[in-house]
C-alpha cells in the first residue's frame, strides 16, 4: 500500500508540474493569436491569366498590399506573418475534369504573382486548387430572392445529388433553361475566384531593456539616462548538463521509470534508461505482481539541433527536433495475475528508434518516440498454492521466446538540467529614434 501511494503521489506531481506548464505556454499562445484577413482574386471565363483591371481585382490586391505593408511598419506591434494561402476555383460550368484543371492554372497564376510581388514571404504561400465552386453555387441559390419556393428547392436538389458534376450541369439545363442563363449570367461571373488568406500573429513592441529582462537575461545600460546609448551583455548564455524524463506511458500503469540523456556535442547524445516498477499485492503478496528491473542505454543523433537557444529559453537548443538512435537494454521480470499469468524470466533486446522532441512550455519539453526491435527472453512458469502461501515452479513450462517488431513507445516528460555559461561581454549599440 505505501509503494501505490508513493507512486501515485509522484505520479500526481508530476502531472500538476506538466499542466502549470501547458498553461503558462498556453497563456503566451493566447497573446500572439493567430490573426487572418481574406481577399479574393477574379478571373475571366475559361481563362487563368489575373487580369489587375477585372471587376474588383486591382481594390482587392491593393488591400491586400497595404495589410502586408501595415502589418511590417507597426511602431506598437512586431507582426510576424506566417502564410499567405490560396485556394482556387472554377465555375460549374462544362466538363467537370477540364474544370480541375483550369483551377490548378488558376492557383499556380496566384502563386507566380504573389510571389513576384513578396519575394520575401514566398516560403509562405501555400495553394491548392478546389475545382469547381458547388458550394458557393449553394451559397448563391439560398441568398436569391428572385427564385421562387419551388425553384430554389429543385436547384438545392441537384446541387446536393449524389451523382457526378456533369450529371448535375444536365439537370441544371433540363430543368429551366431560362433559369440556366441567369445564372450563368449573374451567379457565375464571381464564382471563377481564388481567394487569399492573410495569417500572422502580433506580440507587443517592448523597449530592449523590456525584453531582456523578461527573457532572464542580464544586461546593464552603459548610459542608463540616455533614450539610446549602448547595452551590455553581461556575458553568459544556457548551456544544457542533461536532460531528466519519464514515460507517461509507463507511469501510467504504475510502471516507474526514469532516463537521463546526455548531450554529446552539438547533434549526438547518450541516453540511460532504468524502468523499475517493483510491487506486489494480494494475499502474502503472492496473487499480482510488476516487477521489472530493466537498464538501457540509446546512443542518439539530431540532424538539426544545435546550441543556440530560442529567445528567452532557460536551455541551450540541443537534443530538440527530430532524432535516430540505437538502443540495447536488458532485464529480469516476474509478472503474476492470479493464476492466469505466472512468469518469471529474464530479457535482452536490441534495435533503432526515431522520435521528436519539442517544447513544452519554457522549462519542459516533450518526447514523442518509438522503437523497433528484436527481443529474446528466457521465461519460467511457477503456480501459487490455493491459500497463495507457497509458488511451485513448473519445471514443464520454460523455455525462450524471441520476437521482432515493435518494442518501445514512449510519451515522455523532459525536464532538461541547465546551467549559464560565462562568456566575454557583449556590447550593443542602441540608437533611439
Amino acid at each position: 500500500m505505501n509503494r501505490q501511494f508513493l507512486t501515485l503521489s509522484i505520479f500526481s506531481i508530476v502531472l500538476l508540474f506538466t499542466f502549470s506548464e501547458i498553461a503558462a505556454a498556453q497563456s503566451h499562445r493566447d497573446t500572439t493569436a493567430l490573426k487572418k484577413a481574406e481577399f479574393h482574386v477574379d478571373f475571366r471565363w475559361d481563362n487563368a491569366t489575373l487580369s489587375p483591371t477585372y471587376l474588383n481585382n486591382r481594390s482587392q490586391l491593393k488591400s491586400l498590399s497595404d495589410s502586408i505593408s501595415a502589418l511590417r511598419d507597426s511602431s506598437k506591434v512586431i507582426n510576424n506573418i506566417e502564410r499567405i494561402g490560396v485556394k482556387s476555383y472554377s465555375s460549374p460550368e462544362g466538363a467537370y475534369q477540364y474544370n480541375v484543371r483550369l483551377a490548378r492554372r488558376r492557383a499556380s497564376a496566384m502563386l507566380r504573382f504573389l510571389s513576384s510581388e513578396y519575394a520575401d514571404l514566398a516560403d509562405r504561400i501555400y495553394i491548392e486548387a478546389d475545382g469547381e465552386s458547388w458550394h458557393m453555387f449553394r451559397n448563391k441559390v439560398l441568398s436569391d430572392n428572385k427564385l421562387t419556393a419551388s425553384q430554389r428547392q429543385r436547384l438545392l436538389e441537384i446541387i446536393d445529388a449524389d451523382i457526378t458534376a456533369d450529371s448535375k450541369k444536365t439537370l441544371l439545363k433540363t430543368y429551366d433553361i431560362a433559369l440556366y442563363r441567369r445564372i450563368i449570367r449573374e451567379y457565375f461571373v464571381d464564382m471563377r475566384r481564388s481567394f487569399i488568406t492573410l495569417e500572422w500573429t502580433s506580440s507587443p513592441r517592448h523597449d530592449i531593456g523590456v525584453m531582456l529582462t523578461k527573457a532572464g537575461i542580464p544586461f546593464q545600460l552603459e548610459h542608463p539616462k540616455d533614450l539610446g546609448g549602448k547595452v551590455q551583455f553581461s556575458g553568459n548564455t544556457p548551456r544544457t548538463l542533461f536532460a531528466l524524463k519519464t514515460n507517461l506511458l509507463y507511469d501510467a500503469v504504475t510502471a516507474l521509470n526514469v532516463e537521463a540523456e546526455i548531450p554529446i556535442g552539438n547533434q549526438f547524445s547518450i541516453a540511460v534508461s532504468d524502468l523499475f516498477p517493483w510491487w506486489t499485492a494480494g494475499p502474502h503478496d503472492r496473487k499480482y505482481a510488476l516487477q521489472i528491473l530493466e537498464l538501457g542505454i540509446e546512443p542518439r543523433w539530431y540532424p538539426l539541433s544545435s546550441r543556440q537557444p530560442s529567445f528567452g529559453s532557460p536551455h541551450d537548443g540541443r537534443m530538440t527536433g527530430w532524432f535516430v538512435g540505437t538502443y540495447l537494454a536488458s532485464a529480469m521480470y516476474d509478472l503474476q495475475r492470479d493464476k492466469a499469468i505466472c512468469t518469471q524470466g529474464e530479457y535482452w533486446s536490441a534495435g533503432a528508434s526515431a522520435g521528436y522532441i519539442m517544447p513544452l512550455g519554457r522549462r519542459l519539453r516533450l518526447e514523442l518516440s518509438a522503437s523497433i526491435g528484436y527481443l529474446q527472453s528466457d521465461y519460467r512458469h511457477y503456480q501459487p498454492s490455493p491459500d497463495y502461501a507457497h509458488l511451485y515452479k513448473d519445471y514443464f513450462k520454460e523455455g525462450t521466446f524471441s520476437y521482432f517488431g515493435l518494442t518501445r513507445a514512449k510519451v515522455s516528460l523532459v525536464i532538461p538540467v541547465s546551467i549559464r555559461k560565462q562568456h566575454s561581454p557583449i556590447t550593443l549599440n542602441i540608437r533611439a529614434k
